[in-house]
């Protein structure tokens, strides 16, 4: 395997997020003895966080063009190593000061990381396992979120026992940076029919102003109900039942994930025609999931222990067991339904988006902008949930508008899919006025990126002449 094949380059990225992502995500709650929670940083209810993760978003656009792959993974690993040492020392001292001021820079490396990651998995890969690629880079969080919060559940060890694995978990923390120091800049990656990836010279001005004329493009335009919306459906219709085994069956069903990538990539239809049926099948899932999650909130639960003196705490409290205790088996199937078509989602709307484009500068703009989204839409989700109440629950209102706004955005993504075809689009043009655009450089860069773009473009004709 060379050194600069997508392959390699591709093992690497897993390697660093293996020591970072998935060993935070296996350790976190058990060293900190925290209950299981939400596994989607990307969207998670506390608003500090949520506002960080959702500019995140946006500024890994530039980040992951103007200065590569490389060092966004050393940041992350940097603000990996940040986190895991204030972990270290929550053990010596009482004070959370450093924890929370590292937990907000660990997130900022986290989600611009994302974005790179997913930039990278996009374009990488060839076009049969592009969204396999993708499903195995979403499990390898998932799955390690699963094992973790099933470790803390099993293991409730006093301090001394634990702090071996905090230091454990710094020591491989400290691994990530090495590994990261060893990806390759996009422009040095070659294919095996040496092909290489294009990328085109960027400067910030360009990037803000291409950023910008993102939401000029329909297609773009009709995206954006869909990254927004069902993030913010999860945040409105959450209501914490302070069950860790929901967040279980909730993260093995995003797992399933692979299932949809499996669908997308096996060649048994066109493009077109495999993106149509898939997006069938996020919508039935989707319904079914509406309809089990709507019969848990309209069930006449007795509530007839419930004493109006009591405190708030005490009455949520009671309302919890009883909502557990006479719909456990349903509540878990929602939970199920829930994460699976949360995975769907979020890899069906990358995958289309794959499929849009085929230079990295492009699809780190069109992912940021999905990534910033998501976040805002678990933003506003979850700030509706806590703050709309009707009496001791939560407001059905933004349940309802947002399960609208979702089903309403997946049918607005068919007309995106409808676009689709069997080949991404190359259009040199557009190659030659971003040349205009940067003066110094020489007519020779021009040539090669021009030459670089035809290559592909004829490769391509000819696979089709050759197709019966």
């Amino acid at each position: 395997m060379r050194y600069n094949s997508p392959t390699f380059q591709l093992a690497l990225v897993a390697t660093t997020l293996l020591l970072t992502t998935t060993v935070r995500r296996l350790l976190d709650n058990y060293l900190l003895q925290q209950a299981p929670s939400d596994v989607n940083l990307a969207y998670e209810r506390h608003l500090p966080t949520s506002i960080v993760a959702c500019i995140s978003g946006f500024v890994g656009i530039i980040l992951v063009n103007l200065i590569g792959f490389r060092y966004i993974f050393m940041f992350y690993s940097l603000t990996n190593i940040v986190y895991a040492s204030s972990v270290v020392v929550s053990y010596q001292y009482r004070s959370s000061v450093f924890q929370g001021v590292a937990l907000l820079i660990n997130v900022v490396g986290y989600d611009i990381g994302r974005v790179a990651t997913l930039v990278v998995v996009l374009a990488y890969p060839g076009e049969r396992w592009k969204a396999r690629a993708l499903g195995v880079f979403l499990i390898l969080e998932y799955l390690s979120a699963t094992m973790g919060d099933v470790i803390a559940l099993q293991n409730h060890d006093p301090k001394e026992k634990r702090f071996p694995g905090a230091v454990a978990y710094l020591a491989t923390a400290c691994l990530a940076p090495f590994v990261a120091m060893a990806i390759a800049p996009s422009h040095r990656v070659v294919r095996e029919d040496g092909v290489y990836l294009l990328t085109l010279p960027t400067d910030i001005k360009h990037e803000i102003k291409e950023s910008a004329k993102l939401f000029t493009n329909k297609y773009m335009l009709l995206l954006i109900p869909y990254m927004f919306s069902y993030p913010f459906l999860f945040g409105a219709g959450s209501f914490d039942l302070g069950n860790p085994f929901s967040f279980i069956t909730y993260d093995v069903g995003k797992i399933l994930v692979i299932l949809m990538g499996q669908m997308l990539d096996v060649q048994w239809a066109g493009r077109r025609t495999r993106g149509t049926c898939a997006l069938a099948v996020v919508v039935a899932v989707y319904l079914l999931a509406f309809a089990l999650t709507t019969e848990t909130r309209e069930y006449k639960y007795d509530f007839s222990g419930l004493d109006a003196g009591w405190p708030r705490e005490k009455s949520i409290e009671y309302i919890r067991t009883q909502v557990l205790k006479q719909q456990y088996s349903v509540l878990l199937g929602v939970s199920f339904l829930s994460g699976m078509v949360s995975g769907m989602i979020e890899l069906f709307g990358y995958w289309v988006m794959g499929t849009l484009t085929n230079d990295l500068n492009s699809s780190a703009r069109f992912v940021g902008t999905y990534h910033g989204f998501m976040a805002l839409g678990g933003l506003a989700g979850f700030q509706l949930s806590e703050n709309v109440h009707d009496g001791l629950y939560p407001s059905r209102i933004p349940y309802y508008l947002a399960a609208a706004l979702t089903l309403a955005s997946l049918l607005l993504s068919y007309f995106v899919v409808r676009r689709i075809s069997e080949t991404n689009d190359w259009t040199l043009g557009m190659i030659a006025i971003d040349h205009q655009s940067y003066g110094s450089q020489s007519s020779d860069n021009a040539s090669e990126l021009v030459a670089a773009a035809a290559d592909v473009k004829y490769r391509h004709f000819r696979s089709q002449e050759q197709e019966p």
